[in-house]
């Protein structure tokens, strides 16, 4: 899966905020929480991203601390469904 659509500079992450799939326990950037929810959006065991810069990818490892809010993804596949 690539949780960034293959560019984090799109402009449909300046309009989204993925941090409404995250438990509001601690603050996440955009980027952090895109990555940790794209392992609940479906579930998956593995993410695959590309970098070359340090601080880029410890942001991402940082982000797999975060709590995904089950109950917000729940609702979320349910109307996916339901448009379907």
């Amino acid at each position: 899966m690539s949780p960034f659509g293959g560019s984090t500079s799109e402009p449909v992450w300046e309009k989204f905020d993925p941090a409404m799939f995250l438990r509001r326990t601690s603050p996440a950037s955009r980027v952090q929480a895109t990555f940790r929810a794209a392992f609940a959006l479906p579930v998956v065991e593995a993410v695959a991203v590309g970098t070359d810069n340090r601080e880029h990818l410890r942001e991402l490892v940082d982000s797999l601390e975060l709590e995904v809010d089950d109950q917000v993804v729940r609702e979320y596949r349910q109307l996916l469904r339901q448009a379907a």
